[in-house]
């Protein structure tokens, strides 16, 4: 049975796989920020072209996290599996503007085993493949098209707590948002995308949410 019919309602699911390249904080609140690459392909000169492209989230742990003693069992360059959710936040800015963050809270992070490790129990150099995962099933708030191949979605994941947020389709194919209105329920694979920080440009969000995929 797929996970969302055993789920009904609200979705609110993320996994990474990745190395820490930043853990901080004190008593039980912090952060840590996972390198998560990932192969692109793109078609140059009539040939495809495959590289990597490093995405790096922001992982946020409190009180409420499942996992504890985070900042004592975990360090930078440590291999880990997370589970997290999404949830947002208005943020002033020294202009005094109110934005809207998206924010990743960690339920579950565990250390990572070796390929080898896993299987044999000795020591080994291959990991398993990183992971950048969203799964959301909530409701269209709203529906902006910036061009022809590109649209923003406005989504209500409220459960608990008010919890809206916006996320972008790249490249979306021709239809794909015919039929779909305010208030429907849909079903979302998205990614965490974040910005090259040591690119000379003004940077409004770090990470922001890309669909991969939607259904209604």
């Amino acid at each position: 049975m797929a996970e969302a019919e055993k789920n009904r309602g609200i979705m609110n699911h993320a996994i990474f796989r990745g190395t820490i390249v930043s853990i901080r904080g004190e008593n039980e609140n912090g952060t840590i920020v996972l390198a998560c690459p990932m192969i692109t392909s793109m078609y140059r000169q009539g040939k495809i072209e495959n590289g990597v492209r490093v995405n790096y989230p922001v992982l946020s742990f409190n009180k409420n996290t499942k996992t504890q003693n985070i900042l004592a069992e975990f360090k930078q360059g440590n291999r880990v599996f997370v589970k997290a959710y999404l949830q947002t936040y208005v943020h002033m800015d020294n202009f005094g503007d109110a934005r809207e963050i998206v924010n990743i809270y960690i339920d579950e992070i565990v250390q990572e085993s070796s390929k080898m490790m896993s299987m044999f129990g000795k020591n080994g150099r291959i990991y398993p493949e990183s992971i950048n995962e969203v799964y959301l099933s909530c409701t269209l708030a709203g529906i902006t098209k910036h061009t022809n191949t590109i649209l923003k979605f406005r989504l209500d994941i409220s459960d608990k707590r008010k919890n809206l947020m916006d996320a972008i389709y790249y490249r979306v194919s021709a239809g794909i948002a015919n039929g779909m209105g305010i208030g429907d329920s849909v079903d979302i694979l998205a990614m965490i995308q974040t910005v090259n920080t040591k690119e000379d440009k003004k940077i409004r969000n770090y990470q922001e949410l890309v669909i991969l995929d939607i259904s209604k």
